[in-house]
């Protein structure tokens, strides 16, 4: 079976992911039936023999490709000027094998091509793959996100007042995965006995993360390694989990290029807000300030790094927390 997932909504689009392979049963043998492999750097044979092979002590398996579909997109902030990159015959090539491929897939193996982004109708995906393999996963707008919280929160078994939903939109913005980090808490707080409100938001949400992940790519700018590594740990200790930390670190670094690559090109702060979609102009505001800290080849660099560095603690490659203290140590010194 064939599934594409893609959208905004990486917090939905991961529990989906989670149902998969929670369906290939005891958590072991799922992490053993189950291969990651990066989409930018993908090539038939390897794709084939991943999901050719048998599962082990099961009845299915996963084969996750990660953005593969998302290098065709033209860049987010000139999407409506530019058309699609031009695909090179190598990968138009590849193309050709996956649509010649795709139709005899083992009975046994799930494909699942996972993009991080919203593609875009005329992305070559869907020419190449069914139309019910599809699933879009869309981030609520900034107005829907109280319901979104509402909604969240009755999944989790408990109950959130819409004025206390409001409020925690408001101050979190529509970063789903910290709010519903606060979700679990304002949970804990209430211990399922009550609706949370309005009073227990304002004393438990934080937006602090948020600012705390600005210092932190500051101090990685200025070099400043244990300043940075200061602001990693307190960002731990405040509740902040690994996965979350390195998907913001990752989103502030993308930020920093996307706006260095428009203030190139004259675009105005009220621009880059909306071309980003950013609810809040004071991130705009403090971005331009840190680009100035790094080159665009430095950005990029730092970029697939950490892409890397992601690929090798979601396949337990390596340890989330000692990942990220090398992460911080290696960008601060390089």
């Amino acid at each position: 079976m064939i599934h594409l997932f893609h959208g905004d909504d990486e917090l939905t689009r991961s529990d989906e992911l989670a149902q998969w392979k929670n369906k290939l049963g005891d958590p072991a043998l799922a992490s053993l039936n189950t291969t990651v492999l990066d989409g930018r750097k993908l090539n038939l044979s390897a794709l084939t023999h991943a999901c050719e092979t048998l599962p082990f002590m099961a009845t299915q398996r996963i084969v996750i490709v990660e953005n593969f579909w998302s290098k065709f997109e033209a860049p987010k902030a000139g999407r409506s000027k530019e058309k699609h990159p031009k695909i090179s015959a190598a990968d138009a090539a590849l193309i050709q094998g996956l649509k010649q491929y795709l139709p005899h897939l083992p009975e046994t193996t799930h494909l699942i091509f996972l993009e991080s982004q919203r593609l875009s109708p005329t992305n070559p995906a869907f020419k190449t793959l069914p139309s019910d393999s599809v699933k879009e996963f869309q981030a609520p707008p900034e107005s829907g996100l109280g319901r979104w919280i509402e909604q969240r929160m009755k999944a989790k078994g408990g109950a959130i007042t819409p004025q206390a939903a409001q409020e925690l939109a408001r101050l979190v913005g529509n970063e789903l995965r910290q709010l519903d980090q606060e979700l679990e808490k304002l949970l804990a707080y209430v211990n399922f006995q009550r609706p949370v409100t309005l009073n227990d938001v304002r004393q438990l949400a934080s937006v602090t993360h948020t600012i705390n992940v600005f210092a932190l790519v500051d101090a990685i700018g200025l070099r400043q390694r244990a300043r940075a590594v200061r602001y990693l740990h307190e960002l731990l200790e405040s509740g902040a989990s690994p996965s979350y930390l390195l998907t913001m670190i990752e989103r502030q670094f993308r930020i920093l290029l996307q706006v260095k690559e428009m203030q190139a090109q004259r675009v105005t702060p009220a621009a880059m807000q909306a071309a980003l979609e950013i609810s809040h102009a004071f991130i705009i505001e403090k971005s331009l300030k840190q680009a100035r800290n790094f080159s665009t080849e430095r950005l990029e660099a730092i970029l697939s790094w950490l892409a890397e560095v992601e690929q090798n603690t979601k396949t337990g490659q390596m340890d989330e927390l000692l990942a990220l203290d090398l992460l911080v140590v290696e960008l601060c010194g390089g």
